[in-house]
């Protein structure tokens, strides 16, 4: 199947592998080439786009934090309290706005 394929200046010789043999060692060595020019291409300043995304990323991260997080649980809270005071036409409301925020903020936080 892959018999007599060139790569590098080099045939194989070998008599007997089968064509499972040849294909993934024939796989293997395009993927050392590929994985060689990739990083022969990347930039050489790669400290200054690192920091640029660190930065965005912990922004973002700080407003879910805040947003999701510390205002879904003000409000989680609050309706409990209603609800326990006996006001549950505002309690009840408050407290599914809540739990949306918090189980918002905790699939940020898992899939980040």
């Amino acid at each position: 199947m892959t018999k007599g394929i060139e790569t590098d200046s080099k045939r194989y010789k070998h008599i007997n592998r089968d064509d499972e043999k040849w294909l993934f060692k024939d796989l293997y060595d395009i993927r050392k080439t590929i994985e060689n020019y990739i990083d022969s291409i990347r930039p050489n300043d790669e400290n200054k786009i690192d920091k640029s995304v660190k930065k965005t990323i912990a922004i973002d991260r700080i407003i879910a934090i805040l947003f999701l997080g510390l205002f879904g649980l003000i409000i989680f809270i609050v309706g409990i309290y209603l609800i326990i005071k006996v006001n549950y036409v505002v309690g009840i409301p408050l407290v599914i706005f809540g739990s949306i925020f918090l189980v918002a903020f905790y699939l940020n936080e898992k899939h980040r």
